[in-house]
């Protein structure tokens, strides 16, 4: 049973976000098992920067029961009703992915914050399976509408106000955002720990915290592995 989580609240909003450590009973199998077995590429149509691969047989079912555990006790605890966290979950994605882009090849939407869906009832989840320094993941606000979470009826006006701002506020640097910029404010942030893993409103702001320097290798013991999924109620 998973019980060494911590609900913190980020932003004007308090949106809770869930912080899990020491979350896989048995990390470093799961590392070995990806590095030999699992081939990484990238995916088309995908903005992460980087490269994808399946996610290893069982994990999925860990996440299902693990994650309905904590859920659970959170919506009984803390009164997250609001979040929808009281209904049955389910999961509709797992992946990992190995962040190895360089900066010089990243497109403008890949320079702010982004979201995963428009949807109110799914969540994010990212398990840090790696030890090496780096970067977490942090969360924003968008200075000029100050929204933190984009649902689906905010979501044209936000991205006209993005497209205005690009003329006249102008592009991002190519590189990756860590930090407040001209347009967002850094809310909160998450450091990673090896085998800590983070839940969030996948309509939450954010961006992993990539350094600039970063590797191009696809070496699943050497790069920055994450284990990715989303969760619908």
């Amino acid at each position: 049973m998973v019980s060494n989580y911590e609900l913190i609240k980020v932003g004007e909003k308090a949106t809770p976000v869930v912080v899990i450590d020491d979350f896989l009973p048995n990390p470093l199998s799961l590392v070995e098992t990806v590095a030999c077995n699992h081939q990484f590429t990238k995916k088309e149509g995908d903005f992460y920067p980087g490269v994808r691969s399946h996610a290893p047989k069982g994990y999925e079912a860990y996440l299902h029961t693990s994650l309905s555990q904590v859920f659970g006790q959170l919506a009984t605890q803390n009164s997250l009703h609001d979040f929808g966290v009281d209904k049955p979950l389910h999961i509709p994605l797992v992946q990992l992915s190995i962040a190895n882009q360089a900066p010089k090849t990243l497109s403008p939407i890949q320079c702010i914050p982004h979201i995963d869906t428009q949807k109110d009832n799914e969540w994010a989840l990212v398990h840090y399976l790696f030890s090496t320094p780096l970067g977490g993941t942090a969360f924003y606000r968008h200075i000029e509408t100050g929204l933190e979470r984009v649902s689906a009826a905010q979501y044209d006006g936000y991205f006209k106000t993005l497209k205005r701002q690009a003329t006249s506020v102008g592009l991002p640097p190519k590189a990756y955002i860590n930090g407040d910029t001209a347009m967002f404010t850094q809310i909160d942030r998450i450091e990673p720990a090896f085998n800590r893993a983070v839940l969030y409103p996948a309509n939450l702001l954010h961006s992993g915290c990539l350094p600039n320097n970063i590797s191009s290798s696809d070496n699943a013991k050497e790069g920055r592995l994450t284990a990715n999924a989303s969760i619908t109620f």
